[in-house]
């Protein structure tokens, strides 16, 4: 049954875990099999004689993103119907199928303490198994002649597993996801109230909502939207610290650019596969 046109504000009093997790991975799988394509072409372009080696690489990148979309959008869904009962519920103004509102507060502890949560738990397991994984990829990278790589993903291991920085990197990520989730719920109702919300079908099936499909168009200028003004934000900041005014600029309209195109391929994405794998469910009341 599709949802009526009348204006309702939606609360969100749950997620379908498994329902978000397979529809999320889905999209991330597909979208990570494009960029290894793009990927793998380009170093073998690139690079003379590396086309073999680097083929290797790309069921290694597709699996990876596999297991980590499972986890983090999992844990993401889990999260949420656990902090969603302590500090409060996302809402939604919804009217004629367009996003118009979503509550500012609530979205921002909820991003915040998840993302938090999330990346307390990956920096532990990184430390337990990220050296195991880059010692191959080191390995690989090697054989192929790639010192540069190399040596970068050995910093890397470095520095993911020096304490301060897990502890710099846990704290930063709390404060900053909070504050720029909390901006971009604001931006966006101001986008919604000019009527340039996100549009969105929306079907009803006993307890829960199905997201059947995303408007691909109003979802790329919302967020790309959002994102040129966080970053304008950023420009500033860096501006004031010192940074080149100009390529400051360039590269906050340059984020304009790369998360229109980001979040239309996401969304054709997500159109696509929904109907294959299934689609997003949530219980609204």
């Amino acid at each position: 049954m599709v949802l009526s046109d009348k204006m309702a504000v939606k609360e969100m009093k749950s997620l379908d875990v498994t329902s978000f997790t397979v529809a999320l991975t889905g999209v991330s799988t597909l979208l990570s099999l494009i960029v290894s394509i793009i990927l793998v072409a380009a170093i073998s372009a690139a690079v003379p004689n590396s086309f073999g080696t680097m083929v290797y690489l790309l069921p290694t990148i597709v699996f990876l993103t596999v297991i980590c979309g499972i986890f983090l959008y999992f844990s993401a869904a889990y999260l949420y119907n656990v902090l969603s009962k302590r500090v409060g519920t996302i809402k939604f103004e919804i009217e004629n199928d367009t996003i118009l509102k979503i509550s500012t507060k609530e979205t921002a502890l909820i991003v915040g303490f998840s993302a938090t949560i999330i990346t307390a738990v990956v920096y532990l397991a990184f430390s337990l198994i990220l050296p195991l994984i880059l010692s191959s990829f080191i390995t690989i990278l090697m054989y192929a002649a790639q010192e540069a790589l190399a040596t970068v993903a050995y910093q890397a291991m470095l520095l993911f597993s020096n304490p301060i920085y897990i502890a710099v990197g846990i704290v930063s990520t709390l404060i900053v996801t909070t504050v720029f989730t909390l901006l971009g719920c604001y931006f966006y109702n101001i986008l919604g109230d000019s009527e340039r919300g996100i549009k969105v079908k929306l079907s009803e099936e006993g307890e829960f909502t199905i997201l059947d499909s995303i408007d691909t168009l109003s979802f790329g200028i919302a967020i790309a939207a959002i994102c040129l003004i966080l970053n304008i934000i950023l420009a500033l900041i860096m501006i004031i610290s010192g940074y080149d005014i100009f390529t400051a600029l360039a590269q906050a309209l340059g984020s304009f650019v790369v998360a229109f195109i980001e979040s239309i391929i996401i969304a054709v994405a997500y159109n696509f596969l929904a109907p294959k794998i299934g689609k997003i469910k949530a219980e609204l009341i």
